[in-house]
């Protein structure tokens, strides 16, 4: 009896744990929400981080491979990308404002963006914190890491310049 009496208080105890570390982890798409501020587009055709540090000066892509990307790509430039709950995300454009849909696929790591059209477009998630975002554009070409997107969530930017 007294044995049974520890498993019980073990399998509590492992509960409870697992239930505080849950609570601490948010979820990719708990992240995701809110409005980043597209900061810089970054070309790059590498396979290692030496790869990297050698090629940093130059420009990595062909052009041949830069058309091919580009029948697949939607170019986004200097946007406000606003994700709400609701599975809509607002493009906000110099000029223009864009009404997408998303959606995080896999583990959350692909980020699925639809457009009105039912163009769609899908990107690696490479880096989601509080504060910033990396994505990485996912084509059928296998051009991986070729255009890697960074962000700042603009509500941080915002309350670190006050």
């Amino acid at each position: 009896m007294i044995h049974f009496g520890r498993y019980i208080f073990l399998f509590i105890l492992i509960a409870w744990c697992f239930v505080h570390l849950k609570r601490q982890v948010q979820s990719p798409e708990r992240l995701l929400l809110g409005t980043w501020n597209e900061r810089q587009w970054q070309y790059e055709k590498v396979n290692a981080p030496a790869d990297l540090k050698r090629l940093q000066a130059q420009d990595t892509i062909a052009q041949s491979v830069k058309d091919q990307l580009g029948k697949h790509l939607v170019v986004h430039s200097a946007e406000i990308w606003e994700f709400r709950r609701d599975g809509s995300l607002v493009l906000h454009g110099r000029d223009t404002t864009k009404a997408v849909r998303w959606k995080l696929k896999g583990r959350g790591h692909i980020l699925e963006l639809e457009y009105a059209n039912k163009v769609i477009e899908h990107y690696n998630l490479s880096e989601l914190t509080p504060a910033h975002m990396a994505l990485n554009f996912d084509s059928d070409i296998q051009v991986k890491g070729i255009a890697k997107l960074t962000f700042d969530k603009l509500d941080r930017v915002t309350k670190i310049q006050q």
